[in-house]
């Protein structure tokens, strides 16, 4: 699972928002898809349903793609049920294919049984796997081994399992951000679990602000230390980091990003990835997927994806290092 490290900087939302005069805006929080949501709305209309349709929208998201959820679609896949995909399973599952092919399988939703051998699956422990187990669950790792056909999920080998954490919440932000829009509202902010999407620029022109995290030891609350800050509009922004979500195993720190290559957990000198992209789901895997790759392989990835921003920071000489794309920097108002 991606443990998402962006702090959303509002002190109230009237100074958040700039809506102190004009567009209604609104707040709304509370939790879906086993975490909080935050989303700020600005419209010339109220709708007083609309956090009632909102919360909808994420339980059908929950409903298709939560491990968690014994009847959800992915859990039905994973039984190798008969089970009919929905849109938003075809949707997010095409999302995953196309990033572990641009990634050279660094993100893959197809590693759940070696992701939960370590701890990381709906049923969390504290104990490694051996060796004899890595190399075993490994084997059934690769998204070539899946396909949609007829609205079925195709295995062919019917061990393989799905885990879709690391990208579903950032898909269910794009969810809900164009059910806003599909209801006129494009001043917005939608935030599940960390993982966020703007709209267009706040009623007073302002661009919405968003901390990131510094990814030090002992920094577990969000906002605290904040390594940097930028402002956007009509982009999605996701961070995945390796320093929050973690546990003991005698003095060996176990994170919870695992390199399907290796079946080990990723280990270089990465500490955080921030992506911006057009789509929260892309944003979401790519964070992932960069945390596996290391700094050099995702600053490549950087340099020729035109679609990606991103802001590194990495461990070199024992100090915190860090990297931005061109535009990522001019995004930042504290660097």
């Amino acid at each position: 699972m991606n443990r998402l490290l962006l702090f959303l900087l509002w002190a109230t939302l009237a100074s958040a928002a700039g809506c102190s005069a004009g567009p209604t805006c609104r707040h709304l929080t509370g939790t879906a898809l086993g975490t909080t949501y935050s989303i700020i709305t600005c419209s010339s209309s109220s709708n007083d349903t609309l956090q009632d349709e909102v919360v909808e929208i994420m339980q059908r998201v929950e409903k298709s793609l939560s491990i968690y959820d014994r009847e959800s679609i992915i859990s039905k896949v994973n039984r190798n049920e008969d089970v009919a995909l929905d849109a938003y399973f075809i949707e997010c599952f095409e999302v995953a294919r196309q990033v572990s092919r641009q990634t050279n399988g660094a993100f893959d939703i197809s590693g759940s049984p070696l992701y939960a051998a370590w701890g990381f699956g709906a049923n969390e422990h504290l104990t490694p796997p051996s060796r004899q187990q890595i190399d075993s669950l490994k084997q059934l790792c690769g998204m070539g081994k899946l396909s949609i056909i007829n609205d079925r999920l195709v295995k062919s080998d019917p061990h393989v399992q799905l885990n879709a954490n690391a990208v579903a919440k950032g898909y269910a932000v794009d969810v809900v951000a164009r059910f806003l829009e599909s209801k006129n509202i494009t001043g917005y902010m939608v935030e599940i679990g960390g993982e966020i999407r703007c709209g267009s620029v706040k009623p007073n022109g302002a661009k919405w602000t968003i901390g990131i995290d510094s990814p030090k030891d002992g920094n577990f609350t969000p906002g605290a230390d904040l390594a940097s800050i930028l402002e956007i509009s009509d982009r999605a922004v996701a961070t995945s980091g390796s320093y929050r979500r973690f546990y003991m195993s005698g003095n060996e720190k176990i994170p919870h990003i695992i390199n399907p290559a290796t079946g080990y957990p990723a280990r270089n000198s990465m500490l955080s990835a921030t992506v911006v992209a057009r789509t929260c789901a892309a944003a979401d895997a790519y964070a992932t997927a960069f945390m596996v790759m290391g700094v050099d392989s995702a600053k490549a990835l950087l340099d020729r994806d035109s679609e990606l921003e991103g802001f590194l920071i990495f461990s070199e000489q024992q100090q915190l290092q860090t990297y931005a794309t061109p535009k990522f920097k001019d995004w930042l108002i504290k660097k």
